[in-house]
């Protein structure tokens, strides 16, 4: 079950909700007037790209990519992979990046390179999740959710194995966890990036 899994409720539904729309009302702000795309890091921002798309007040598009980045650890290997691009082009229009976490910053640099080459009119960065305790590249976040401490957080789209994406708080995962499936699941993919 779940919940032996689950360490500590870092952040409730409740205020997870209230948080989004806090941003949705300072995105509607912002980008009043301008052609707006959110484009969806998955998987793990599909639950905060839905929600937070619903709390902006404004005509806007969605677009998906997908990367990897974890393969089979719980840590960033530092190697990023496109899986999936872009369906549309975001030439001169206003790309908002919506993360669900951002950590060493490595991917998100990867992500940020990749989309300049598409010639967007600005690019900015939304993530609901930031671990700033363990950045090792600065890039800036206009947008930021929640700052989280340095622990395996799950929930709300973000997962360990593909598990816990669907609870709809944040939660640390207990340690023993991972040492439960080094011994009985090695070799096997942990968290890919989305």
């Amino acid at each position: 079950m779940w919940r032996e899994a689950i360490q500590q409720i870092l952040i409730p539904e409740a205020e997870l909700q209230r948080r989004i729309r806090s941003l949705g009302r300072a995105i509607t702000a912002d980008y009043a007037g301008k052609e707006l795309v959110f484009v969806s890091v998955l998987r793990g921002a599909i639950m905060f790209s839905a929600d937070l798309a619903r709390a902006v007040d404004l005509p806007l598009t969605i677009d998906c990519i997908t990367l990897s980045s974890y393969g089979d650890r719980h840590v960033s290997s530092g190697r990023v992979h496109v899986l999936k691009d872009l369906a549309d082009s975001v030439a001169d229009k206003h790309v908002l990046i919506v993360e669900d976490i951002v950590d060493t910053g490595i991917t998100l640099q990867h992500l940020w390179q990749h989309l300049m080459a598409h010639r967007p009119a600005d690019l900015h960065v939304c993530t609901l999740l930031d671990k700033r305790v363990r950045r090792q590249v600065e890039l800036p976040i206009r947008y930021v959710g929640f700052e989280v401490p340095d622990a395996f957080v799950v929930g709300y789209g973000l997962d360990y194995r593909q598990r816990y994406r669907n609870l709809p708080f944040i939660a640390s995962l207990r340690p023993e966890v991972f040492a439960e499936d080094s011994r009985q699941l090695s070799g096997c993919p942990a968290r890919e990036h989305g």
